[in-house]
């Protein structure tokens, strides 16, 4: 619990201490004298990290707005992953130890968790100041636990006393470890690409989309690159079987084999008729819609992949009221006799696969539309005039 404490109370200056590295700190940034002169005594080798959040944390929780801000920055995905980071940092984690060790023979390990403490520890040059004093100390802890939307409630200093004296890290420990999902994710990135590992630059796995939880806004991301994976290999093999003149047996309707043959891939979809193009647009609509109703996975024993649900997973049709006697995915059986395990390993090579055919595919469509675009494909892929963004032009 101390190590968590002397984590929360570095924290309180970590983007501070950021941008001192950086040099671009200035009267303007709201930076507190006092945190300026912690930082530079742990530069200076005079205190280590731990010693740095005992020393913010004394004079931290007398200021509301600054514990305020902090618990903010913590509810938020990265905040939370940035102290998980702390925490698991084995030299903070000595730091921290010998610091409770060493606040135990000095005689505060007792009290080092109540505000009255820190608000005792703080200087007063006016007794008549010792009451604000720790009335802020009691302020910031109720600002800490306040919702991000929520003032904190104004009491009495007895009530404040009994409501806020202990603030509730343990609780908070909980709270603020990074969402299994995510954890998940980092841990299959690894394994998926070892050199690359975990890239997500634009941070949206850490984010909640249309307030939704962030295990939900992962299953989501998920399941959407899951399936853009298994449309774009499907796409690359359609892409290069037209490319090398294998098609099917039938024609076109106004078309004859020579002009079919003239046509690049992308063409081959203008040429269709809209109704034809209607059809097959209203088939992958279908096939969406089964995929994500809730009570087509309930009746499987599964659940939506932004409710817990395995992303990637898609329903069978056991459920229509006609029998269809394949499955969409795996239709001939092939993984009924796998072991969990070797399930787990088949799909991290799907998106493996996956990733590179959208890559792939992406380089049929610019080469075809833009020749010399994609040098190691220069004559081998058809031109195209037409927008493939603009499937009914």
């Amino acid at each position: 619990m101390g190590m968590i404490v002397l984590a929360l109370a570095c924290f309180a200056t970590i983007g501070d201490a950021r941008r001192v590295r950086k040099g671009s700190l200035d009267a303007t940034d709201g930076v507190r004298d006092w945190e300026l002169d912690n930082i530079a005594s742990r530069r200076a080798g005079e205190i280590n990290d731990a010693e740095l959040g005992i020393a913010n944390l004394e004079q931290a929780l007398a200021d509301p707005a600054l514990l305020s801000e902090v618990a903010d920055w913590l509810r938020h995905p990265d905040g939370r992953s940035r102290l998980m980071k702390l925490l698991a940092d084995p030299n903070f984690r000595q730091q921290a130890k010998d610091a409770a060790d060493q606040m135990k023979e000095d005689g505060v390990a007792a009290n080092f968790l109540r505000p009255e403490y820190y608000a005792n520890q703080l200087p007063v040059t006016n007794p008549s100041d010792t009451h604000t004093v720790l009335s802020k100390a009691f302020d910031a802890a109720a600002a800490f636990h306040a919702p991000s939307a929520v003032k904190p409630q104004r009491a009495s200093t007895k009530a404040r006393a009994s409501d806020a004296s202990m603030i509730d890290f343990e609780n908070f420990y909980q709270e603020s470890k990074s969402s299994a999902a995510l954890q998940d994710l980092i841990a299959d990135a690894e394994d998926l690409n070892p050199k690359v590992k975990y890239w997500d630059p634009l941070k949206l796995a850490e984010q909640e989309f249309w307030g939704q939880t962030n295990e939900a806004t992962i299953g989501f991301l998920r399941h959407a690159e899951i399936k853009h994976g298994r449309v774009a290999m499907a796409g690359f093999i359609g892409f290069c079987l037209h490319e090398n003149g294998i098609h099917f047996p039938w024609k076109y309707p106004g078309l004859d084999w020579a002009d079919y043959e003239k046509l690049s891939a992308p063409a081959i979809w203008d040429a269709l008729p809209v109704e034809g193009r209607l059809q097959i647009v209203g088939v992958i609509g279908f096939f969406e819609w089964w995929g994500e109703s809730s009570s087509v996975l309930e009746a499987e024993g599964q659940a939506h992949y932004m409710r817990g649900g395995k992303p990637g997973y898609y329903p069978t049709f056991a459920q229509n009221i006609h029998p269809v006697p394949l499955n969409l995915w795996d239709p001939f059986g092939f993984t009924k006799g796998l072991s969990e395990e070797s399930k787990a390993k088949k799909l991290k090579a799907e998106i493996n696969n996956g990733r590179l055919a959208m890559i792939g595919t992406m380089s049929l469509l610019a080469a075809s539309r833009v020749p010399g675009s994609v040098p190691a494909l220069e004559g081998l892929i058809k031109p195209y005039s037409g927008n493939v963004m603009i499937p009914f032009s």
